[in-house]
């Protein structure tokens, strides 16, 4: 079985989108749990009839979880979702954690892709530095734990660099001589004939893992600075659309 898991603070019509494209292109038997960060009380009563809707497992983050910076929100967002739930609930079977605006558009098997490895994801590199980004994430979970079940997701800073979300874990690489198996990432220019440069004001989505996923990207609109009277993310919202209309097929 293949548990996905996503957290959210805003944008519920993304999750269905997910669903619907999970449905579509996800070659395994899947369970969809989706964990609430938001702190808008109507916002989350969106999410929960979307995940009563879509047949999908809903959570509520507990109100003590540190929210000092977007960072460490959340690492510990991921933290407290590995350790109370996945690690109890879960230990044998395949987790797959993603981005609230990660898209799969293609047909995928994850237990074949997961199959010989015991975690995989999207490197970062901070020169000698190696860890893993927090918005792609596979654990074959008996391996890890196996392993070694210790694994942190937070900030971190070492060597004079500072880690984002997911520094932790070049911590438990080191410590246990692991190799991730590594996903890739593109940043095209163009999409289906669409400019996304022009469409999405320099702000450009991603296509991961040989062309699976899409990623929005900054879908909690974190640079509002560049809002103005002509509004760019309004331009990258009807790009999106645009383009995964086609995925879904409506």
């Amino acid at each position: 079985m293949i548990r996905i898991f996503t957290s959210v603070v805003n944008r519920p019509n993304f999750v269905k989108i997910q669903s619907k494209l999970f449905k579509k292109f996800l070659k395994n038997e899947y369970q969809f749990h989706v964990i609430d960060d938001s702190i808008d009380n109507n916002i989350s009563t969106l999410f929960k009839n979307i995940c009563e809707e879509e047949n999908i497992k809903y959570y509520r983050t507990p109100k003590n979880l540190d929210h000092s910076n977007p960072s460490t929100k959340v690492g510990n967002v991921i933290q407290w979702s590995f350790d109370e739930i996945i690690k109890k609930e879960y230990f044998s079977d395949i987790v797959f954690w993603l981005d609230s605006d990660m898209f799969l558009i293609d047909n995928f098997d994850i237990e074949d892709y997961m199959v010989d490895c015991v975690i995989s994801g999207l490197p970062q590199v901070r020169e000698h530095i190696k860890y893993m980004w927090n918005g792609l994430m596979f654990f074959n979970m008996p391996k890890l734990l196996d392993l070694d079940p210790h694994i942190k997701f937070n900030i971190d800073f070492i060597d004079g660099h500072h880690l984002d979300t997911g520094g932790e874990t070049y911590q438990y690489f080191k410590k246990n001589n692991l190799q991730m198996k590594e996903t890739n990432v593109e940043y095209p220019t163009h999409y289906d004939n669409i400019d996304l440069q022009k469409d999405t004001a320099g702000y450009n989505m991603e296509i991961h893992l040989d062309g699976k996923f899409l990623h929005y990207r900054a879908a909690t609109n974190w640079h509002y600075s560049w809002k103005s009277l002509e509004d760019p993310l309004q331009k990258k919202e009807q790009t999106f659309n645009q383009i995964i209309k086609n995925f879904i097929g409506e």
